[in-house]
């Protein structure tokens, strides 16, 4: 199965909110794209575009672990 690519983009305006081109909601500077034409577009215009590597899932099976009461609490 193919992964559609992920980017990660950020304005020049570091606290920036609201609509950008294609549609793309940025919030404090940043919105997640997954069109590569999109990301190449906002590359090309001077905002940062950075492909975000996704986790394996080895990587991202962290051990788990039972959570304790705290203070006082009763089983």
């Amino acid at each position: 199965m193919d992964k559609k690519k992920h980017y990660e983009v950020k304005t020049p305006i570091e606290d920036y909110c609201g609509i950008g081109a294609a549609g793309v909601q940025f919030a404090y500077g940043k919105a997640e794209v997954y069109d590569e034409w999109v990301a190449q577009w906002f590359k090309e215009h001077g905002y940062t575009v950075e492909e975000v590597k996704e986790e394996t899932e080895e990587a991202s099976e962290a051990p788990k672990t039972e959570a304790k009461p705290k203070g006082n609490a009763k089983k």
